[in-house]
């Protein structure tokens, strides 16, 4: 009994030539759901709007079991919603912080992107499911909407899954403060112009990740270059002018085409860990040759996969630090 699914979060790359990234509970009467969903919520249900598989009824108030689905793990732990099952790799350790990641690292996992296996899901006893989806997945919703509530978001590249942090707090029964803490997240990047932005404004910046043996460049759809573009730095306009996805492939040989980029950024993850493979770019003798390599304006920078208020905040630090070392060359000379 299972519901087949994509490849580790390559399943954002169901849509695109090539794999770009590895991926990344809570009352309410009873559920109506024809299996029994263990603890009974209290507090009464409701009705989910807006989802991807329609308005989903029974929904508890305040869930006590929920089961997280694809890219709602971070999430979920960064808003103290602790699953009783999920499927792999929705918890990573370079995603959460050590004090929440202790708190779901041991969490049964009921299935990966080859297959969500249901009679793990109905020994978990949910009292709701949530997930999202990128039409990249076959999961059978209709399935596991039989065992609990099953709220699935619909995403279509790495920002909306920002977007739909409050609605999926939202959904578990979780005040957030998400407004007020985004706010507050978009006036430390308005501030990096504020101060910096007369050096910034005119430089062309570019974010590079390294994926199993490929590179990829962030694009206008990624919410890197939101942050970016928030910070005031500028970016190579090959990469914003309607890209395809939220991510571009580059192959070693056109390297040389970053040479134009006044800064690189590359990413790290939320130790400053570089992801692997990074080392054997960064000290590639094409890339040493790039103008912001010989200039020393390759900078790290948060995992642009990273949908918490923690990963926020390290984008925040690292992209102050550099616009701060960051000096143009009319600067220098």
């Amino acid at each position: 009994m299972k519901s087949t699914g994509h490849g580790p979060r390559a399943a954002w790359a169901a849509l695109t030539a090539g794999a770009l990234l590895a991926v990344s509970g809570c009352g309410g009467g009873s559920s109506e759901s024809g299996a029994d969903s263990g603890a009974r919520p209290s507090g009464g249900t409701r009705t989910v709007h807006h989802t991807m598989n329609g308005d989903v009824s029974g929904v508890p108030r305040h869930p006590q079991r929920v089961v997280a689905l694809w890219r709602t793990g971070a999430e979920l732990a960064d808003m103290g919603v602790e699953p009783v099952a999920a499927l792999e790799g929705e918890f990573l350790q370079e995603e959460l912080d050590e004090r929440t990641f202790a708190k779901v690292k041991d969490v049964p996992t009921v299935g990966s992107f080859e297959g969500v296996d249901v009679e793990k899901v109905i020994r978990a006893k949910p009292d709701l499911i949530v997930g999202m989806d990128n039409g990249g997945l076959s999961i059978d919703y209709k399935e596991l909407s039989e065992i609990a509530p099953t709220v699935v978001f619909k995403i279509a590249e790495p920002p909306d899954v920002w977007k739909n942090y409050p609605r999926l707090a939202d959904a578990v029964g979780r005040s957030t403060g998400f407004d007020k803490r985004d706010a507050a997240l978009k006036k430390d990047l308005a501030a990096i112009e504020r101060r910096h932005g007369s050096r910034i404004r005119n430089a062309k910046a570019v974010h590079v990740n390294v994926t199993g043996d490929a590179t990829f460049v962030s694009t206008s759809k990624s919410l890197v270059w939101e942050r970016l573009d928030a910070a005031g730095f500028g970016y190579l306009p090959s990469y914003t002018h309607k890209p395809a996805r939220y991510a571009e492939e580059l192959s070693d040989e056109n390297i040389p085409e970053l040479k134009d980029a006044d800064l690189i950024f590359y990413s790290v993850d939320l130790h400053g860990k570089k992801t692997p493979g990074m080392d054997e770019l960064l000290a590639s003798a094409s890339f040493k040759r790039l103008p912001a390599a010989e200039a020393g304006d390759v900078f790290p920078l948060g995992s642009g996969v990273n949908f918490t208020f923690r990963g926020g905040d390290q984008q925040v630090a690292d992209l102050t630090r550099a616009a701060t070392k960051y000096r143009p060359a009319h600067e220098e000379s």
